[in-house]
């Protein structure tokens, strides 16, 4: 249930960005810094979910394979939403080209993050990963 924050904070992140780089409002600028902050703490709680369900697939599985995939798009989203976030706030850095930089780490991530959710679906969905069945 906590990867779907993640997923909410970080669009809204990548939309605010983009608005921000195209001059809209200034206060566009914060709500993309709070939400790209909120994305990346809501997902280190998602990720430590995902290591605890970890320990229960047989590492020699075709799961472990797709959950070894999933983990590192995740933790390179991760990343390039956190450079993402620091460039933003680094006043240093405060001219079109950080911007742009901005923007396109925050895109990579968004686009990383829709590859990582597949995987993440083919866990649950065809594997069966995290799913408790009530009888």
């Amino acid at each position: 249930m906590l990867v779907h924050f993640p997923i909410v904070f970080w669009t809204v992140a990548v939309g605010a960005y983009v608005a921000s780089a195209a001059g809209l409002t200034e206060s566009i600028d914060a709500i993309a810094k709070f939400a790209n902050g909120a994305g990346l703490t809501m997902a280190m709680l998602a990720m430590i979910a995902g290591l605890l369900e970890l320990r229960r697939i047989d590492s020699r599985s075709e799961a472990m394979r797709v959950a070894t995939w999933h983990m590192l798009v995740m933790a390179t989203v991760w990343v390039c939403f956190l450079v993402a976030l620091v460039l933003s706030i680094s006043p240093e850095l405060a001219g079109s080209t950080a911007r742009l930089a901005v923007v396109a780490f925050a895109v990579l991530g968004f686009l990383l993050m829709a590859v990582g959710g597949w995987l993440g679906g083919r866990l649950v969905y065809e594997f069966g990963i995290a799913v408790k069945y009530r009888v």
